[in-house]
């Protein structure tokens, strides 16, 4: 078992704990109308967390074939960072497809932390260092964190 397992089960843990919070909001609100916003951010909170949780424990497969950290932090960055790139992607053409707009406080949430992905992305890549991969599980779990956040906050709201 490599050493970082630990952290790794504990961002796994995480994510899918939001996932099932998600869940349970959903379920909640099932009897009341919920919004466009709402639906939004539950499915994006779902989607965020399952991916997590497979990112951090692909990284236990993968550092036992891979066998360096240096490596396996390079690999799975990468796979994290075209995940969050991709992912970016899908979310704005379904924000126009819904015809979701962008509030000021999301837009400042959503770039910091995705200028923060892509930072913690490009380290570990271009150093094979394993905290920038593990800084970037962390800035990960941060997306079903906001969404979440901003569920709680529109829930407050109404």
């Amino acid at each position: 078992m490599i050493p970082e397992a630990p952290f790794l089960f504990s961002i796994a843990a995480l994510s899918a704990s939001l996932a099932g919070l998600a869940g349970l909001v959903a379920g909640l609100r099932r009897g009341t109308d919920v919004r466009r916003i709402d639906l939004f951010r539950l499915r994006q909170i779902v989607e965020f967390s399952f991916a997590n949780v497979i990112l951090a424990l692909a990284t236990v497969p993968a550092s036992q074939l891979l066998e360096d950290m240096a490596t396996v932090a390079r690999v799975m960055s990468g796979i994290g960072l075209a995940y969050a790139l991709v992912t970016a992607t899908i979310l704005v053409l379904r924000m126009r497809h819904w015809d979701i707009a962008w509030t000021f406080g999301w837009q400042v949430a959503v770039v910091a932390l995705n200028l923060t992905i892509i930072a913690a992305a490009v380290i570990a890549i271009s150093s094979g260092s394993f905290w920038a991969y593990e800084a970037l599980l962390m800035a990960l779990l941060g997306r079903p964190m906001v969404a979440f956040l901003l569920v709680l906050a529109s829930l407050e709201a109404q």
